[in-house]
């Protein structure tokens, strides 16, 4: 059965800060108190495939602008905005496009959950001639916080 290491080297400073670590990697978004989950109810009004040799123009630019490539093979929506509230740090909400609005509270996790970070391409088989060293498994941050939206997206009128 495979096995790894998790490196726990740095987890007594993460666990020690009251916010995420400066230094989180560039595909993981951090809020002003840290990393967060996101709770959501109901159904969301987003792109379901992203465009294939689609030429940009004026009527479609913002519809393709919703969407990422990651490496290449991976394709992400960006499909919304979220706003904190800054007279109630309790309060945010996530605004779907144009058409739809969510209002939540951002509550403490009973247990925190760690954020790992698994290295890819880990082939140590012998049948290569050529062992790869294997990366340890590393902590890369805790997330103590979730925002939960228990209401359906409110419509918004245009």
């Amino acid at each position: 059965m495979p096995s790894a290491i998790v490196d726990l080297s740095g987890v007594r400073s993460i666990a020690n800060s009251e916010r995420s670590s400066v230094n989180t990697p560039d595909d993981v978004i951090s809020t002003p108190f840290g990393l967060s989950l996101i709770e959501i109810q109901g159904e969301l009004n987003l792109p379901h495939e992203a465009p294939i040799n689609v030429q940009k123009n004026d009527t479609n630019a913002e519809y393709i602008r919703n969407f990422v490539t990651v490496d290449e093979i991976k394709h992400a929506v960006n499909f919304g905005q979220l706003q904190l509230d800054e007279k109630d740090p309790s309060k945010v909400t996530l605004f779907i496009g144009k058409s739809q609005r969510l209002l939540g509270s951002i509550v403490e996790l009973d247990l925190p959950l760690g954020v790992m970070k698994i290295p890819l391409n880990q082939d140590t088989s012998p049948e290569n001639g050529n062992e790869k060293q294997k990366e340890d498994i590393q902590i890369v941050d805790i997330v103590r916080k979730k925002m939960i939206f228990k209401q359906r997206p409110l419509p918004i009128m245009q």
